[in-house]
């Protein structure tokens, strides 16, 4: 391994390690040898003797009417490693933080049957906790005519817990199955039929849960991750803004 490449894995640029060791090898001497020496134009020879300058690894003086430089004590490239890993260990928090968010795990799970739907749904009320909050879309009122008395159980827990929603109904929840939207706590609209889907997309926390209530058995398909969950609730906002209020 070259006394370059050495100097190359302490942070400097190949540039940078020609110019120091030409200096080193030369003592205080003018630009001009430096010149020489490196190998390098002489514009960007003295673009590197000030940034070198910068790193504490070059000292200059004037002498008459001419400015030498001198390589300073080769001992300062530890100390400048030293400060390097300093500010790295400082900044690694954050940079844990930002590689962690990137790197999120996506947890899926599936629930089958009416016990492992109910499972989830009361999963859902105990995490959105007092004052929680979802957002629904894609309901075609099947929740009640699945779950039986499940429904006014989750409905009564909702107000008890004083959790807001927003649900999107199909519309002809309105015409088929008023009873729902009576029984139902929270803001709701409504998709145009020609839009209607049976599959019903939950929103909360950082979480999405599919609920297919017709499938045999009904299936819950629960993805926990808060990118995910954060595009959903765009998607949401896009069709909350369309869909219409009675």
């Amino acid at each position: 391994m070259t006394d370059i490449s050495v100097l190359q894995e302490m942070g400097l640029s190949e540039a940078e390690a020609k110019v120091y060791l030409a200096l080193l090898d030369s003592g205080s001497t003018t630009a001009g040898l430096v010149i020489k020496k490196a190998g390098l134009h002489r514009a960007t020879t003295y673009q590197i003797l000030n940034r070198l300058q910068e790193k504490g690894l070059v000292s200059a003086i004037i002498k008459g009417k001419k400015q030498y430089f001198e390589a300073t004590d080769p001992k300062r490239l530890l100390d400048a490693l030293k400060e390097r890993e300093t500010r790295l260990k400082q900044a690694l928090p954050n940079l844990e933080g930002l590689y962690m968010a990137a790197k999120e795990k996506q947890e899926v799970t599936v629930y089958s049957g009416v016990g492992g739907l109910r499972t989830v749904l009361e999963r859902a009320l105990d995490e959105m906790g007092k004052g929680g909050e979802y957002l629904d879309f894609g309901v075609a009122g099947l929740f009640r005519e699945t779950m039986g008395p499940f429904w006014h159980v989750w409905q009564k827990r909702k107000v008890e817990q004083k959790i807001r929603c927003k649900v999107i109904f199909n519309e002809e929840v309105k015409v088929k199955k008023p009873e729902v939207l009576r029984e139902y706590y929270g803001e709701a609209r409504f998709h145009p039929k020609e839009y209607a889907s049976l599959t019903d997309t939950f929103i909360y926390n950082d979480t999405v849960m599919l609920l297919l209530w017709t499938a045999k058995p009904p299936l819950a398909i629960v993805i926990k991750n808060s990118e995910n969950a954060k595009s959903y609730r765009n998607q949401f906002a896009l069709m909350w803004k369309q869909a219409k209020k009675n």
